[in-house]
């Protein structure tokens, strides 16, 4: 996508501009730097808030090229980017989530409206508890609003997995991302301008432009039960990558497009966390060329998915059989080191035998208790 290799390459400015500060050596070709939020609910969200605000007071935020998340950390990043300057005004963040929070009323008007329209489901409801309940705040911008701003933040990813094609394992069609500029299927590489989110299609051609989904309602998509429907339809896919406007360009054919997406008019968007419980699928590979990912994980989720790197056939570091075996006792942090294209990654547990070891051995040291009285 030209625009975000735009926006990229004004980033880059900055982050050059941030290591010098902190006294880093930059080699000729300046590192491609992922933050990769783990799910985890509303820990994740409260967690990478968290984590972003000391980064801030370290200086470290303005070494972010890419921010990604899944589940609940994509919740914290509508909130954040709600403001245009968040990553130097984090205590903002911070506060706003001590607040009281939205009038019920507003939450209602808003459910009121949602339900009106054709495609009401349960994941409208799970966006306002989650924005209003949670984030305390109802973000009625849109995710295509922020294609216009500067490069002041990183670059949003979000992401989210097509429920049929996750079901039937198909791995093309399952993985779907979404950015300020285009959304789609990021294996496949068919994505259309994420300002036509919800609207009709045929054959390829746009039919009638629909509003485009505000951020409450892809906060949504964070609830592991809840579905987005129909963000858009399935029919779209058959003829066409990238549509500007109302041209549709011809990359691929009906025969490489999954079953699973031909076979229904529309698609269902759900938690990613599902899948994998953090968003590498994006920032693999050559597309975004990334070297480092840091990894916070909030959650007790599955973080490595050398399995999936495989199957797409993406570069992917080798994984410590250590770090697997630490998983109920990790430590605070581990560096995997990537070779040739493969990005390395620093990958830090929040839950860790520093800071939560009594907890960490009750969780692992209670199913044997329970297994030993049963028998």
């Amino acid at each position: 996508c030209a625009d975000e290799e735009e926006y990229v390459q004004s980033r880059k400015q900055v982050v050059l501009d941030s290591l010098r500060r902190l006294d880093i050596d930059c080699p000729p070709v300046l590192p491609h730097i992922a933050f990769l939020a783990s799910g985890g609910g509303q820990r994740s969200a409260v967690g990478l808030v968290g984590s972003l605000y000391q980064m801030e007071k370290d200086g470290l935020v303005d070494t972010l090229l890419y921010l990604g998340g899944v589940s609940g950390s994509t919740w914290a990043m509508a909130s954040l980017y709600s403001d245009p300057q968040w990553s130097s005004n984090m205590d903002a963040a911070v506060s706003r989530l001590s607040v009281e929070g939205v009038y019920l009323e507003q939450a209602l008007s808003w459910l009121s409206e949602r339900a009106k329209e054709e495609h009401f489901s349960l994941s409208d409801v799970w966006g306002v508890l989650t924005s209003a309940g949670i984030m305390k705040q109802m973000d009625l911008r849109h995710l295509s609003d922020e294609a216009s701003r500067n490069a002041t933040n990183p670059y949003p990813i979000y992401s989210a997995i097509e429920k049929q094609c996750f079901a039937e394992g198909s791995v093309g069609g399952r993985w779907f991302e979404m950015s300020p500029h285009e959304s789609g299927f990021t294996e496949m590489g068919l994505f259309v301008n994420t300002s036509l989110l919800g609207s009709k299609f045929k054959s390829g051609e746009l039919l009638e432009t629909k509003p485009e989904m505000d951020m409450v309602k892809l906060q949504g998509t964070g609830y592991r039960f809840a579905v987005l429907l129909c963000v858009f339809p399935a029919s779209m896919l058959t003829k066409q990558t990238r549509l500007y406007g109302n041209k549709a360009f011809r990359w691929c054919t009906d025969t490489s497009v999954p079953a699973c997406l031909l076979s229904t008019d529309k698609m269902y968007l759900v938690d990613a966390g599902l899948l994998i419980n953090v968003g590498y699928p994006p920032f693999l590979g050559d597309k975004r060329d990334i070297d480092l990912i840091i990894a916070p994980e909030y959650s007790a989720g599955n973080m490595f998915e050398v399995d999936y790197a495989a199957e797409v056939n993406k570069p992917f570091p080798k994984i410590d059989e250590k770090i697997l075996e630490d998983k109920d006792l990790p430590e605070s942090c581990y560096v995997i080191e990537g070779k040739e294209k493969e990005p390395s990654i620093i990958y830090m547990p929040l839950f860790n035998r520093q800071n939560c070891k009594v907890q960490l051995l009750y969780d692992s040291v209670a199913p044997l208790l329970t297994d030993a009285v049963k028998k």
